[in-house]
């Protein structure tokens, strides 16, 4: 009798890896493979490899390529919500048991401006780490607002209140934007007294304070400035253009702290908070717990000196 072999049964199409939707959304959301691995922290080919091999192993195209970037396929359109609440739960799932964790060792990543990082918050954590030497502290800096409901930080420094429920903000501080000059930079051109006298100075643009509503009377003074000597995106590369004589900018008050840099008599009347910003579900976890009251602590030692708005005022300069 002649027996027919079994006919294999083609593998059905599965996920394979949780991992995969990771990457899947990463790409839908931002429109390219370049943009997804910086927002996953890995490299370009390795998103492409990812989401070839998923679509290889669903047998369906996900993405197709437009001159704009990466567009979802009419076919992934239709899982692209289910992706997104899977994501959602699996966050909700990691902040959960991010508050249950009673270790006080591991990573605890903290988001800060530039500035506040280099100047004021790194040099601070030196006492942390005798403290609780098995917690690492991440700093991430840049002015962009992480999203710590997916724990792209687990706390933030922020010069605004946040408006999210699930969001647990204090203020911890206060300070001016006030107008700054590098003695060298005086010595030939002059400390400026008025705000009109802005005119007639060389000034470094720090193109990213245009955004923010409350910055309107700098970019003012920009905006009217014949001599813009250097424009950039980032505080420290505005700074160090300060302090090579470039020109004159705006930085918190704050700066004068640590910088060899004096402060123009002008008040822009620009006064901003400073908010410790954590999430409801993860702020329990214990190493993260130890670095909000540690950095909440160091602000409430330094506020009267560093963050408050009762500092001393600066006063016309006096030639010697």
């Amino acid at each position: 009798m002649v027996t027919t072999p079994p006919r294999k049964n083609k593998a059905p199409n599965i996920l394979g890896d949780w991992d995969d939707v990771r990457f899947f959304l990463a790409v839908a959301k931002t429109g390219s493979f370049s943009a997804a691995a910086t927002q996953l922290n890995t490299k370009q080919t390795t998103v492409g490899r990812r989401i070839q091999a998923l679509e290889r192993r669903l047998g369906a195209k996900l993405f197709d390529r437009h001159r704009h970037g990466m567009e979802v396929t009419p076919a992934a359109r239709g899982v692209l919500m289910q992706a997104e609440s899977m994501m959602s739960n699996a966050t909700s799932i990691e902040r959960h048991l991010a508050g249950l964790d009673r270790e006080m060792a591991g990573i605890v990543r903290v988001a800060a401006t530039e500035g506040l990082a280099a100047q004021w918050l790194v040099p601070r954590l030196s006492e942390l780490r005798r403290l609780h030497s098995d917690i690492v502290v991440q700093v991430i800096v840049g002015d962009q607002v992480l999203d710590l409901a997916t724990r792209q930080a687990d706390l933030a420094i922020r010069f605004f209140r946040p408006t999210s429920n699930q969001l647990v903000a204090a203020r911890v501080g206060q300070f001016n934007m006030s107008i700054f000059a590098a003695p060298a930079y005086i010595e030939q051109y002059g400390l400026p007294q008025r705000l009109e006298d802005l005119s007639e100075h060389h000034i470094v643009d720090h193109t990213t304070l245009h955004s923010l509503p409350a910055m309107k009377a700098w970019t003012e003074v920009v905006e009217r400035s014949s001599s813009v000597v250097l424009r950039t995106n980032s505080s420290h590369s505005a700074m160090e253009a300060v302090k090579a004589s470039w020109g004159l900018s705006v930085f918190p008050s704050y700066s004068r702290k640590g910088e060899n840099l004096i402060e123009a008599p002008i008040d822009l009347n620009i006064t901003r908070d400073i908010w410790l910003v954590s999430h409801e579900e993860t702020n329990k976890g214990a190493r993260i717990r130890a670095v909000i009251d540690y950095i909440r602590e160091r602000f409430h030692q330094d506020e009267r000196e560093w963050f408050s708005l009762s500092q001393h005022r600066p006063t016309a300069l006096v030639a010697s």
